[in-house]
């Protein structure tokens, strides 16, 4: 709700710091939601941890997908001033979706919660401070030409002539490409892949953004590599996700924090000032060419990392645990 209202409003000032609230204020209400709804997600099918937070994710790049879309028709319509209209919809929709499933949700994920322990931040990241900056950088690197692809594309088909609808509408070709890969990961994903995609996917992007990021690039080929570059790079993101709660099982929320939350964060702050520079060229387009070292790192660094843990040994493990402190506290 926070998310809807607040940023829906960006168009009705014109002063700096009142655009700032609304922006950190609706950010805020986007980022605490992602983390433990990741959590909900994956502890659904623990065994099937990926392909439950495909279905999640599916469900959000859905919505990315609609939303350029949608606001584009609205701006071109209204202006900006004009994204106001979508507030009520979308806070009736909400309310919504509350009623048709907040029952449902109640009941599958409030007893498991309840049954855990608190826990402290050291005992989430088990001693592993190090390990779990390793994975943000990883993953904010991974992420930096998904958080500019966006801005990019705009700056790009601008200067080409194309008004906000048509923007909006190759924006959301990319993220359509995007929940098309991840509808698939739903389907054909192995548990135990986690790691293989951190490493092959970054790696596989770079000679597509080689192209995209292409002065002579025609409008067609341009169209026609965002379905492959929006499935690589922002299709297999569940893996990274579901990677890091293996790997933090007793804090599955903070490694949700890092992987959905903070490393999107890193990510855009890494490209923002990547994308500005680019954008007063002639050539915007060339970003993609700076993002390229990126997903070289990010690829490099995964392969570096340990495979992924056994969700059911972790488990028994922890059961284990579990009642040996029982009998040692009965004796």
């Amino acid at each position: 709700m926070l998310g809807a209202v607040f940023l829906t409003a960006i168009g009705l000032t014109s002063s700096k710091l009142v655009l700032f609230a609304l922006l950190i204020v609706g950010g805020i209400g986007i980022g605490a939601f992602h983390p433990e709804a990741a959590v909900t997600a994956g502890r659904l099918i623990p065994e099937q941890r990926t392909r439950s937070l495909s279905v999640f994710m599916f469900g959000g790049a859905l919505g990315l997908a609609l939303g350029p879309t949608l606001s584009g028709f609205v701006v071109s319509r209204w202006g900006l001033d004009g994204l106001i209209y979508l507030a009520a919809p979308l806070v009736g929709l909400i309310f919504l979706l509350r009623r048709i499933g907040g029952l449902a949700h109640v009941a599958t994920a409030a007893p498991q919660a309840a049954s855990e322990p608190r826990r402290s931040l050291s005992e989430m990241f088990e001693g592993r401070g190090l390990f779990a900056l390793s994975i943000l950088a990883i993953c904010s690197l991974r992420l930096v030409p998904n958080m500019a692809m966006d801005k990019v594309l705009s700056f790009m088909l601008a200067q080409r002539g194309f008004d906000e609808a048509a923007i909006g509408q190759v924006q959301s070709l990319f993220l359509v490409s995007a929940s098309i890969a991840m509808f698939a990961m739903i389907f054909r994903f192995r548990s135990g892949w986690e790691r293989r995609f951190m490493i092959l996917c970054p790696l596989a992007g770079i000679p597509l953004l080689a192209v995209i990021g292409w002065e002579g690039c025609p409008q067609w080929l341009l169209l026609t590599l965002l379905v492959p570059t929006g499935c690589i790079l922002w299709g297999t993101t569940p893996a990274m996700v579901s990677y890091a709660q293996q790997q933090f099982p007793r804090g599955a929320g903070v490694a949700s924090a890092i992987t959905m939350g903070l490393a999107w964060g890193v990510g855009g702050l890494i490209q923002a000032p990547i994308t500005a520079s680019f954008q007063e060229t002639a050539v915007p387009q060339h970003a993609f060419w700076a993002f390229i070292p990126a997903l070289l790192l990010a690829g490099m660094g995964a392969y570096l990392l340990p495979e992924s843990k056994n969700v059911d040994e972790e488990q028994a493990s922890d059961q284990t645990s579990t009642d040996s402190r029982d009998v040692l506290a009965e004796a």
